[in-house]
């Protein structure tokens, strides 16, 4: 997986392309406009410069879910640079999973511990959000999922509960909504991609 991100208004004219937040980066490689950023020997991500004059970016901050369009116009520039494309992304990490339990959480009072399904198979989680209803819908970050912020979730452990998938807020998804709750997707089957999902 990676994951785009541009703002001009934070970052200037850079397209930043994270491929793996958490290696260490130990050289950057400059051709042109283009820095390729490498942990030893591996692409870590890329930095593109001066973007605008080969597609104008209109988002601010994380890109979910590249367009075709979009990626017709970076991948020319990196393979200039001596780079590899990059590919049309199958998944955004972020899926429609339906609340099948809740239940108290014994250590705190404020959580529920919340099993999922994806109508195949069920995840566990814990969640501090009042509006979770059982049969509900929620977007949920799946294990390796870079979030909005540049990191990944990982699947772990959690006061003792298993935390296979991370809930989402409206504004964890760039959502503008009222509610401060999880968000409650519309029109989505039980495991859709929230961001690629196949329904007109």
């Amino acid at each position: 997986m990676y994951r785009l991100f541009y703002d001009y208004e934070t970052n200037g004219d850079v397209l930043f392309v994270v491929i793996d937040p958490e290696k260490k980066v130990t050289k950057t490689v400059s051709n042109g406009n283009v820095t390729a950023i490498y942990s030893g020997e591996e692409l870590v991500g890329i930095n593109l410069f001066e973007i605008s004059s080969s597609v104008k970016i209109k988002s601010h901050g994380i890109i979910f879910a590249p367009s075709e369009k979009l990626l017709s116009a970076i991948n020319p520039v990196l393979l200039n640079a001596g780079l590899p494309a990059l590919e049309e992304p199958k998944s955004s990490g972020y899926r429609v999973l339906r609340i099948k339990k809740l239940e108290e959480h014994p250590l705190d009072e404020k959580a529920q511990i919340v099993t999922l399904s994806d109508g195949k198979e069920d995840y566990t989680t814990v969640s501090w959000y009042s509006n979770l209803r059982e049969g509900m819908q929620v977007v949920s970050a799946m294990d390796g999922c870079i979030l909005i912020d540049g990191t990944l979730f990982h699947k772990g452990m959690l006061k003792n509960i298993a935390h296979d998938v991370s809930l989402c807020g409206a504004n964890e998804l760039k959502i503008e909504s009222p509610s401060k709750g999880a968000f409650v997707p519309e029109g989505y089957q039980d495991g859709e991609d929230f961001f690629y999902a196949t329904h007109e």
